[in-house]
Protein backbone atom coordinates (compact mmCIF):
# COMPACT_ATOMS: atom_id res chain seq x y z
CA UNK A 1 0.00 0.00 0.00
CA UNK A 2 1.54 3.46 -0.95
CA UNK A 3 1.66 6.23 0.92
CA UNK A 4 -0.33 9.66 -0.52
CA UNK A 5 2.13 11.67 1.59
CA UNK A 6 5.16 9.76 0.83
CA UNK A 7 4.48 9.79 -2.52
CA UNK A 8 4.06 13.15 -3.11
CA UNK A 9 7.17 14.35 -1.51
CA UNK A 10 8.81 11.38 -3.45
CA UNK A 11 7.41 13.29 -6.53
CA UNK A 12 8.35 16.97 -5.49
CA UNK A 13 12.32 15.59 -4.81
CA UNK A 14 12.30 14.53 -8.08
CA UNK A 15 10.94 17.48 -10.29
CA UNK A 16 13.69 19.60 -8.28
CA UNK A 17 16.18 17.40 -8.63
CA UNK A 18 15.37 17.31 -12.49
CA UNK A 19 14.94 21.53 -12.63
CA UNK A 20 18.30 21.72 -11.32
CA UNK A 21 19.86 19.46 -13.25
CA UNK A 22 18.85 20.17 -16.79
CA UNK A 23 19.17 24.03 -15.32
CA UNK A 24 23.03 22.81 -14.49
CA UNK A 25 22.88 21.11 -17.91
CA UNK A 26 21.83 24.58 -19.76
CA UNK A 27 24.36 26.20 -18.56
CA UNK A 28 27.00 23.50 -19.49
CA UNK A 29 25.64 23.50 -23.00
CA UNK A 30 25.89 27.37 -23.20
CA UNK A 31 29.69 27.13 -22.29
CA UNK A 32 30.35 24.52 -24.28
CA UNK A 33 28.92 26.75 -26.72
CA UNK A 34 26.27 24.22 -28.10
CA UNK A 35 24.50 25.65 -30.86
CA UNK A 36 21.33 24.22 -33.35
CA UNK A 37 21.12 20.22 -32.89
CA UNK A 38 23.98 19.52 -30.94
CA UNK A 39 22.46 21.80 -28.19
CA UNK A 40 18.87 20.01 -28.50
CA UNK A 41 21.03 16.49 -28.12
CA UNK A 42 22.44 17.95 -25.64
CA UNK A 43 19.30 18.18 -23.27
CA UNK A 44 18.06 14.97 -24.72
CA UNK A 45 20.98 13.31 -23.65
CA UNK A 46 21.60 14.86 -20.16
CA UNK A 47 17.74 14.48 -19.36
CA UNK A 48 17.74 10.88 -19.95
CA UNK A 49 20.94 10.89 -17.91
CA UNK A 50 19.02 12.27 -14.74
CA UNK A 51 16.36 10.41 -15.34
CA UNK A 52 17.84 6.86 -14.90
CA UNK A 53 20.47 8.00 -12.23
CA UNK A 54 17.39 8.49 -10.39
CA UNK A 55 15.90 5.39 -11.49
CA UNK A 56 18.97 3.42 -10.14
CA UNK A 57 18.37 5.96 -6.86
CA UNK A 58 15.10 3.83 -6.73
CA UNK A 59 16.68 0.76 -7.67
CA UNK A 60 15.13 0.20 -11.08
CA UNK A 61 11.40 0.21 -9.37
CA UNK A 62 10.04 3.82 -9.95
CA UNK A 63 6.37 2.46 -8.85
CA UNK A 64 7.40 1.67 -5.44
CA UNK A 65 8.07 5.46 -4.59
CA UNK A 66 6.01 7.32 -7.54
CA UNK A 67 2.97 6.52 -9.15
CA UNK A 68 4.77 6.45 -12.92
CA UNK A 69 6.30 3.34 -15.25
CA UNK A 70 9.81 3.44 -15.96
CA UNK A 71 9.13 4.52 -19.43
CA UNK A 72 7.03 7.32 -18.52
CA UNK A 73 9.69 8.49 -15.62
CA UNK A 74 12.51 8.56 -18.09
CA UNK A 75 10.99 10.41 -20.96
CA UNK A 76 8.01 12.01 -18.84
CA UNK A 77 7.57 15.96 -18.23
CA UNK A 78 10.81 16.84 -21.51
CA UNK A 79 8.52 19.74 -22.51
CA UNK A 80 8.50 21.55 -18.97
CA UNK A 81 11.73 20.69 -18.58
CA UNK A 82 13.07 21.81 -22.11
CA UNK A 83 11.89 25.34 -21.44
CA UNK A 84 14.83 25.63 -18.17
CA UNK A 85 17.46 24.42 -20.19
CA UNK A 86 16.88 26.56 -23.50
CA UNK A 87 16.32 29.51 -21.01
CA UNK A 88 19.77 29.08 -19.36
CA UNK A 89 21.78 27.34 -22.30
CA UNK A 90 20.70 30.82 -24.12
CA UNK A 91 21.59 32.92 -21.12
CA UNK A 92 24.84 31.69 -20.63
CA UNK A 93 26.05 31.12 -24.61
CA UNK A 94 25.14 34.77 -24.55
CA UNK A 95 27.27 36.12 -21.47
CA UNK A 96 30.12 33.44 -23.19
CA UNK A 97 30.19 33.82 -26.31
CA UNK A 98 28.38 36.90 -27.79
CA UNK A 99 29.21 39.57 -24.58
Amino acid sequence: MLNREAMMHNMSAIDGCRSYLTIFAGVGAGILGLTSVRGALGFMASYVAISLALLVAMKGDSMAYTNEAIPNHVIGGVGKYGLSFVLFWTLSYALVHIY
